[in-house]
């Protein structure tokens, strides 16, 4: 009984054992694979790229030989006056300045018109209409009839009157009596000219009592035919209109301006006119109205532009081309060629002395012809890339400086000192393939030719974003040891592809050598 219990109990105690090792063995496994994990997540998960990684890139230095090869060309950044333009359609209207009416001043019948047809040319003084003012006689003693003008009829017979008054007068020998009778024929005769009257119809008045009394009316101003209100053979009162005149030899245009610009339109401001029916013509006038109420469906307002229209090229109902010129003063420019719009931003690369090209985010307005008015990041005497601008950018971009490209042009924010150590480069397998592990070798040599072994050396490989395909950038990083011949370690390599290699070696905290290069991954 005791020999099965022991059994028992042995029995029990192993199972123990055999369940605390797998225990173990399946808790260091976790260990493992976490250690693992980390590693590998170090070394393949994409990390964005910090403000200090990106300041490498702030600033590149190309030799002259470089510069050479893309074609560099700079500029300096100067100011100039600047005049923006903005357009609209327009179209060509009649003044209302400009319109006249023609009208009579007293009553008769419209016995003959001058004018026949609308858009006739009339120029002042052109007859317009002849009117009879006067009836037949009725009555031996009573040569007038008063039907027409009687007010006419009666300013006629006060002259009539005052000429046989001033006839006496003078027969009489009575100087006072004569100078009298000369200042009423005067006052007559200026009464019948404030009648519309003229000095030669004055005077037939006297020739031909006995027969009617017709008068021509004659234009006071001229301009082109608008309307004709009378036909021959109707009668009109006085103020009665005959023809309605418009002076074309100045017009309006109405140029609809959209919200957005009528902010910077004025009154006073120069305009030029072009019309497609007119290719050769090119006017010029000035803004003298903008309308108070805009349209809600075209969202534009209406510009009165007064345009002077000589040999009247310019008709009433024609569309045209409208242009203003606004001054912009005295502004800071740079070439179109120089900015880079990245969509975000807009940059330009800034020259410095020792071939040195700094990136600098600018602030610019909107683009005139092939200059940009400069707001703010830049100052009058900058110097900047305009040809070749884009390829550097590009490039550095890509490799974070200008080493893929042109084979040792260094970063602007490296140390000095950097330029005297060497560095060479060697992987292993070469050529390298995607999602393989890989051996890195690194050697630094400082400027006596002596290695280096106590740096920290610090391997990154860089695959550039494609954001017209949606993939972010790749940055996998992993610090390389001493290996009491060269700087060496493992590295994975996540996929195949164009990668950027950065190797930086540093004591403490300043950096002793950068090294950069490209490789395809297969």
């Amino acid at each position: 009984m005791s020999f099965k219990k022991s059994q028992r109990v042995a029995l029990g105690l192993a199972l123990v054992v055999i369940l605390l090792s797998g225990a173990g063995v399946f808790i260091w496994q976790r260990k493992l694979a976490a250690i693992a994990g980390a590693v590998h997540s170090g070394l393949d998960e994409p990390a964005a790229a910090t403000e200090s990684d990106n300041a490498t890139s702030a600033a590149v230095q190309l030799t002259p030989q470089e510069q050479q090869q893309i074609g560099l060309q700079t500029v300096d950044v100067r100011r100039e006056s600047l005049t923006d333009e903005v357009s609209a359609v327009g179209r060509v209207e009649e003044p209302e300045s400009a319109i006249s009416t023609v009208s009579s001043r007293y009553g008769g019948r419209v016995d003959r018109l001058f004018t026949n047809f609308i858009g006739q040319p009339v120029q002042k003084g052109d007859p317009i209409a002849l009117i009879t003012i006067t009836g037949q006689p009725i009555q031996k003693n009573e040569p007038f009839s008063s039907t027409y003008s009687p007010g006419m009829i009666a300013a006629v017979e006060e002259y009539k009157f005052a000429v046989e008054n001033q006839q006496h007068a003078h027969a009489s020998a009575r100087p006072d009596a004569a100078a009298q009778a000369d200042a009423l024929v005067e006052a007559s005769r200026t009464r019948l000219n404030r009648w519309g009257l003229t000095p030669d119809q004055i005077d037939n008045v006297l020739a031909s009592p006995q027969k009617p009394m017709q008068i021509t009316v004659n234009a006071a101003a001229g301009g082109i035919v608008r309307s004709r209100k009378v036909t021959e053979g109707q009668y009109v009162n006085p103020g009665d209109p005959l023809i309605e005149l418009t002076d074309l030899s100045t017009v309006w245009v109405k140029a609809d301006v959209f919200d957005a610009d009528i902010g910077r339109i004025q009154p006073g401001l120069s305009a030029e006119i072009h019309s497609e029916a007119l290719p050769s013509l090119k006017l010029r006038g000035d803004v003298t109205f903008i309308e108070t109420h805009a349209d809600p469906q075209t969202r534009t307002t209406p510009v009165r532009i007064q345009v002077e229209n000589p040999g009247i090229r310019l008709k009433p109902g024609m569309v045209v081309r409208t242009s203003f010129q606004i001054p912009l003063g005295n502004t800071l420019i740079v070439p179109e060629t120089a900015v880079i719009d990245t969509g975000s931003d807009k940059i330009v690369y800034l020259v410095h002395d020792n071939g040195i090209f700094e990136r600098r985010i600018v602030h610019v307005g909107m683009p005139l012809k092939d200059r940009y008015p400069v707001i703010d990041g830049l100052k009058s005497g900058d110097r900047v890339v305009t040809n070749g601008a884009f390829l550097i950018d590009s490039q550095t971009r890509l490799t974070g400086g200008m080493a893929g490209m042109f084979g040792g042009s260094r970063s602007f924010t490296e140390s000095a000192a950097a330029n005297d150590y060497k560095t060479a480069f060697r992987i292993d397998p070469d050529p390298p393939v995607g999602g393989k592990d890989h051996t890195i070798h690194v050697a630094v040599v400082d400027p006596a030719g002596k290695p280096v072994t106590d740096a920290q050396v610090r391997l990154t490989f860089i695959m550039p974003a494609m954001p017209a395909m949606g993939m972010p950038e790749i940055r996998n990083s992993a610090e390389l040891k001493w290996d009491g011949k060269e700087f060496s370690g493992p590295f994975h390599i996540s996929e195949a592809g164009s990668w950027n290699v950065l190797v930086e070696a540093r004591r403490g905290n300043q950096s002793i050598s950068v090294f950069r290069t490209s490789l395809n991954v297969r």
